[in-house]
């Protein structure tokens, strides 16, 4: 039997990764893909948001300006 170092995680594809200075416990494949989809799901909430509130933002935006003045 192989003793395991603890600085050594192991990601869930499979990969063993050495690098003690790795916090999230992923490979560099799975951190991108995570990352790319965090970015998706974050820019569908957004658009989700803009397109339901959409009349109060512009309204308030429109209210700001007139008060600059």
């Amino acid at each position: 039997m192989k003793k395991k170092n603890k600085s050594e995680k192991v990601c869930p594809c499979g990969r063993i990764i050495t690098d003690p200075k790795n916090k999230t416990g992923l490979c560099p494949k799975c951190q991108k893909t995570g990352v790319n989809i965090g970015g998706a799901l974050g820019l569908a909430g957004i658009v989700i948001l803009v397109k339901k509130h959409s009349g109060k933002i512009m309204k308030g935006a429109i209210n700001v300006v007139k008060n600059l003045k």
